[in-house]
């Protein structure tokens, strides 16, 4: 099974502190690495281009950790945080 994706689409904007600012938000399911490579090359060509202000980045949606207590594997998405994660030593003293 292949993993899912969140692509993220920033725009220049010089109205924003950071100097772009988020455009849109894309989960992509059962795209590898490669296949993501593919689809951001294709929306930067057609849609999305550099020379416009556009940015393309994207990370895996979920990840695997172990759960510090039993020890079984389970997924959380990746930005979960700190304390909300069972492979922590956080979680399990709040």
């Amino acid at each position: 099974m292949k993993p899912d994706h969140t692509m993220y689409i920033y725009k220049r904007d010089r109205r924003c502190k950071s100097g772009e600012r988020l455009f849109i938000t894309t989960v992509l399911r059962n795209r590898d690495t490669e296949e993501m490579h593919r689809e951001v090359r294709e929306l930067e060509y057609n849609h999305y281009s550099r020379s416009k202000g556009f940015r393309i980045e994207f990370v895996p949606t979920m990840k695997t950790v172990t759960n510090l207590m039993t020890g079984t594997e389970m997924q959380i998405p990746t930005d979960t945080p700190r304390c909300l994660d069972p492979s922590s030593e956080l979680y399990w003293t709040m």
